[in-house]
C-alpha cells in the first residue's frame, strides 16, 4: 500500500510542477509578447502608425487560441497604451518643422511663402488671398507647374498683421481643372488633445494630427 500512495503522491507531485511549469511559461510567453509589441507600437511612424488589420494578424501570430484567451486581461489596457504613446509621440513634434492641409497664412513680415500640392502638372493657375472679411488683398500668378510639392512667394506690401485665407485656382494643358491641396508650414510650438484627438499648434493655430503630412527638425 505504501508503494502505492507512493506512486500516486509523485504523480501528484510531478501533475502540480508540471501545471505550475506551465502557468510560469504562459506567463513569460505573455510578457514577451506585450514588451515586442509595446515596442512595436512606441517605434511606429507616427503618420503611418499601425492599422487594425495589421494588429490582428500580430494576434494571430501569438501561439494559440488559448494564449490569446489568457491575454485577455492584459489586451484589455491596450487602449490605454496607444493613447499614451500616441499623446507622447504628438508632445514630440513640439520644436519641429511642420507641414499640414490648411489654407490659412499668417502674416508677420513683408512676404511670406505659400505652400501647396499639385496632383498633377498644371500650365497656368492663380493664388489669390482673402482676409477675415472675404475680400481678396493679394494674388499671384502660378505660371506652369509640375506635379507634386510646390510653393510660392507673397510680397504682403501693406497688408495688415494677421491670418489671411488662400485657394488656388489651376489648369492643365487641355484646359482641364487641377484641384490643388492647400497647405501649411511652420515650427510647431504646442500640442493638446481634446475628445481623444491630437493636436499641434502651428502658427498658433490648432491643426489635427490627422492633417499633418510631414515632420522634419528644425534649422534654427
Amino acid at each position: 500500500m505504501a508503494t502505492v500512495n507512493n506512486v500516486i503522491s509523485g504523480l501528484t507531485n510531478n501533475t502540480a510542477s508540471s501545471a505550475a511549469t506551465k502557468k510560469k511559461d504562459d506567463v513569460l510567453g505573455q510578457d514577451a509578447f506585450m514588451t515586442m509589441l509595446l515596442a512595436q507600437l512606441k517605434n511606429q511612424n507616427p503618420l503611418d502608425p499601425m492599422d487594425g488589420k495589421d494588429f490582428a494578424a500580430q494576434l494571430a501570430q501569438f501561439s494559440s487560441l488559448q494564449q490569446l484567451t489568457n491575454l485577455n486581461t492584459s489586451m484589455s489596457s491596450l487602449p490605454t497604451y496607444l493613447k499614451a504613446f500616441n499623446n507622447a509621440q504628438t508632445v514630440s513634434m513640439i520644436g519641429k518643422e511642420a507641414v499640414a492641409k490648411g489654407n490659412v497664412i499668417t502674416v508677420s513680415g513683408s512676404s511670406t511663402n505659400i505652400p501647396f500640392s499639385l496632383p498633377s502638372a498644371i500650365a497656368s493657375g492663380t493664388l489669390k488671398i482673402y482676409d477675415s472679411n472675404g475680400a481678396e488683398v493679394g494674388s499671384a500668378d502660378l505660371g506652369s507647374l509640375k506635379a507634386g510639392n510646390n510653393s510660392v512667394g507673397w510680397n504682403t506690401g501693406n497688408v495688415a498683421t494677421g491670418n489671411y485665407t488662400f485657394d488656388i485656382t489651376a489648369k492643365d494643358a487641355s484646359g482641364v481643372a487641377v484641384t490643388a491641396q492647400t497647405l501649411i508650414s511652420g515650427k510647431v510650438t504646442g500640442a493638446s488633445f481634446k475628445n481623444d484627438v491630437a493636436y499641434l499648434t502651428i502658427n498658433g493655430q490648432e491643426v489635427a494630427f490627422s492633417n499633418i503630412v510631414s515632420i522634419n527638425q528644425s534649422t534654427n
